[in-house]
């Protein structure tokens, strides 16, 4: 699953050799730890989130069975 999500992602970064995508369980939840160029932000995000919204539904989707929660966070510090 991080493979896709981190094609998906190099896919839409002007800087793809930027982007790193990590996978953490946390029990009930999903945690995907998306990293990329400040300036790649708002290209993955999209215009009022539409394409971060298209990119967890998709790891919802494929990941039904499962029954967790996906959670994306893009460039944030996940020791908190």
């Amino acid at each position: 699953m991080v493979d896709l999500v981190e094609k998906f992602i190099k896919q839409l970064a002007k800087y793809p050799d930027a982007v790193e995508v990590r996978y953490e369980d946390k029990g009930s939840n999903g945690l995907f730890y998306i990293k990329v160029d400040p300036q790649d932000v708002g290209r993955i995000i999209g215009h009022q989130g539409k394409t971060i919204q298209a990119l967890d539904t998709l790891v919802t989707a494929i990941n039904e069975y499962n029954k967790k929660n996906y959670v994306l966070k893009i460039n944030e510090d996940d020791r908190k």
